[in-house]
């Protein structure tokens, strides 16, 4: 995959479409697109083998909101965290069809898992440090993004549309555990740096 970013990006070059000291940039943009699309078909794949497809979609795209500002665990390749995603997925949608779901148990796991994104969020990786100012603008957003997925889950409730609010709730709340994860990572790498 890599490969066919590197030829679609030189080929760009010959072309004169881009200048040829913007070929690096070009070419991560083509590679990290190629990637999100190999997720968001995996993602269709898994749903539509689990019948529940809408399910799937939904999760990712309240997740998809949090996890670009809030941060958390990062695998260390890229073959891992495809792989952890896979799982993370499976995991959310074994949840969402054994777990006994009802509007105490959705809010309670939205409210819960809100406050953990409070406290924690942003969650930086070692290969994603952020300074003092990207800490300040990702708490915000991160606060933000949830408390909106917050409200929106205790609105889908109220109005009936339970399993679309429990999709949430378990966003939220992948997110937090995700935060958490990270959190453990980054003290286990301080305390052997020491």
């Amino acid at each position: 995959m890599k490969h066919f970013a590197n030829l679609l990006t030189n080929k760009l070059v010959v072309w004169n479409i881009i200048k040829s000291e913007d070929r690096e940039l070009y070419a991560y943009g083509f590679w990290q697109g190629t990637i999100l699309i190999i997720n968001f078909i995996t993602v269709v794949i898994i749903g539509l083998l689990c019948h529940m497809l809408w399910q799937s979609l939904i999760f990712m795209l309240a997740y998809g909101v949090l996890r670009p500002v809030a941060g958390g665990y990062h695998a260390r390749t890229q073959r891992n965290c495809y792989i952890f995603s896979i799982l993370l997925l499976l995991a959310v949608l074994g949840l969402l069809y054994w777990f006994p779901w009802n509007a105490v148990y959705g809010i309670s796991v939205a409210v819960v898992a809100t406050c953990i994104v409070f406290l924690l969020a942003p969650v930086e990786d070692e290969n994603k440090p952020l300074d003092k100012i990207e800490q300040v603008v990702y708490k915000r957003r991160s606060r933000w993004s949830s408390l909106s997925l917050l409200c929106i889950t205790i609105i889908l409730i109220m109005v009936g549309k339970f399993e679309t609010a429990y999709c949430i709730a378990v966003a939220i709340m992948a997110l937090a555990v995700m935060l958490i994860l990270g959190k453990l990572k980054n003290m286990a790498t301080q305390k052997s740096t020491c």
